[in-house]
């Protein structure tokens, strides 16, 4: 009998070979054409028009005067660090007490091989009013997603796993996920974590500054303040 787990992880990757392959191509074709042509630097991460923020995972106050946007992969160490070491600082000092919005974007790397499904999993748990959970869960069992997988982690987290593969295996869950990857090619993001902070916007969009990588607490405390001190001046 087949295992519908791994039957439900082909799925994914075909839909991902499917709706996303432009994005995974174009990727891959750049990692070659950069290998072959060397020296050569990769361009730089900027904001080249609005990042869309409508219908993506967010936790804190819709108003709160400055918004974070992460760009992450649940099978990502530096992601995971990020968790642990940032995460519950950041959501204590500035999400709870309403000066942050944070806001995840999907960026499941090719070389991943569970990220594409522990993406399309969180998302399905947004429908369950548990997308933070299972976020947080993802990324704490992150070394446990080849020898447990994704729903027995799911299920820990007291999800509805029937209902969460139904989700899973939509075309629409998988083509969201991709519109992510596409966004973050457009502004040449290729790295997790990466972060965008900037002014709240009513319209659900967000300008802001690109910062890359799992800073250290205190860089990010002061990333974050000196935001908050410009919107003051202004």
């Amino acid at each position: 009998m087949q295992n519908p787990h791994r039957s439900l992880v082909g799925f994914l990757t075909g839909m991902a070979l499917g709706v996303g392959s432009t994005v995974v191509v174009l990727h891959l074709h750049e990692q070659k054409r950069t290998q072959a042509s060397k020296p050569q630097t990769r361009p730089s991460p900027a904001l080249t028009s609005p990042l869309l923020l409508k219908g993506e995972p967010a936790l804190g106050d819709a108003n709160a005067p400055l918004t974070i946007v992460e760009f992450s992969d649940f099978e990502c160490s530096y992601c995971r660090r990020f968790h642990e070491r940032v995460f519950p600082q950041l959501k204590s000092e500035y999400i709870n007490s309403g000066l942050v919005r944070f806001v995840h974007k999907d960026l499941p790397l090719p070389f991943h091989p569970h990220a594409l499904e522990a993406a399309a999993a969180a998302r399905c748990a947004g429908e369950q009013n548990r997308y933070w959970e299972l976020y947080s869960g993802l990324l704490k069992q992150q070394k446990c997603l080849d020898c447990k997988g994704v729903l027995a982690i799911a299920a820990e987290e007291e999800l509805d796993t029937t209902t969460l593969q139904a989700c899973m295996a939509r075309e629409s869950t998988v083509a969201k996920i991709n519109a992510n990857r596409s966004e973050a090619s457009l502004h040449n993001i290729n790295a997790t974590p990466t972060f965008v902070i900037g002014p709240t916007q009513s319209n659900g969009n967000l300008d802001g500054r690109v910062i890359e990588g799992a800073l250290p607490w205190d860089t990010f405390k002061s990333t974050i303040d000196e935001a908050l001190r410009d919107l003051e001046r202004n």
